[in-house]
């Protein structure tokens, strides 16, 4: 039985973000909570499309999942998937503070 976890990544003013990396860690810790968290103990990677989405078939389980891309401040939430059927995520990535540092 294997859900699907899809996602969208924008920046703070709503533009899409492709090539941002999606990275999915089963949460073994989840299992005191979820009676059947089988999970995965792969980690699974995706990168966004042109339009700033992804997909994922995953079984059913708490995952972690980090969103990261070049530029912006990296994200992570925690999420569950039931079962069949699809999770929407939603991430909105915020600028990353640039420093710059004068040469000596």
């Amino acid at each position: 039985m294997a859900a699907t976890l899809s996602g969208s990544v924008r920046d703070s003013e709503g533009a899409v973000i492709p090539k941002a990396y999606a990275v999915v860690y089963w949460d073994s810790a989840g299992s005191i909570y979820l009676k059947d968290n089988v999970g995965t103990k792969e980690d699974k990677i995706a990168t966004t499309d042109g339009n700033g989405e992804f997909s994922l078939d995953l079984p059913p389980g708490f995952y972690d999942v980090f969103i990261s891309a070049t530029a912006f401040s990296p994200h992570c939430e925690k999420v569950r998937l039931n079962g069949k059927g699809t999770k929407k995520f939603e991430v909105k990535l915020k600028v990353s503070p640039v420093t710059s540092q004068e040469p000596d």
